[in-house]
């Protein structure tokens, strides 16, 4: 099995396309995209939902670390999946807001007040990727994404 080739300075590691996992089709990417996708952004729609809707800041907390788990799962499937070329630097890119953000979710999901919390959603929301992942949706032929 080939190691994987190291980061540039800054860049999360890909799995590379000469690895010994198969890189996958562009018909397998979209559905594994999805596949690894979904969880976090629906761990991300119910907190923000409750945000909004006036929950306890507590409550919102708890969603916070929710997201945080999904956000470092969704960060290893991205990581340890061999992509086809079209996709690989969009998901590098991808990766580079997604680790950036996960401090921020760690940080929300500890808050020890409602301002803390704010504070570090905040940051978080400042690294959403969507730039990056709006590139891969469309490389991939997806819809843009549009929460539920």
């Amino acid at each position: 099995e080939r190691e994987r080739a190291p980061a540039a300075a800054g860049q999360p590691t890909v799995a590379p396309a000469l690895s010994a996992t198969p890189v996958l089709s562009l018909a397998e990417a979209k559905a594994r995209y999805l596949e690894i996708v979904t969880p976090y952004n629906t761990a991300l729609e119910e907190l923000e939902k409750a945000a909004n809707a006036g929950r306890s800041w507590t409550t919102v907390r708890t969603l916070a670390g929710k997201v945080a788990a999904a956000n470092a799962e969704h960060a290893q499937a991205l990581r340890s999946t061999a992509w086809p070329d079209q996709v690989r630097e969009p998901i590098a890119a991808l990766l580079t807001q997604t680790d950036t953000a996960q401090r921020y979710w760690q940080r929300a999901a500890q808050a020890k007040t409602a301002e803390e919390l704010g504070s570090a959603i905040r940051s978080a929301a400042l690294h959403s990727g969507s730039e990056p992942a709006a590139e891969i949706r469309s490389a991939l032929g997806l819809p843009p994404y549009r929460e539920s």
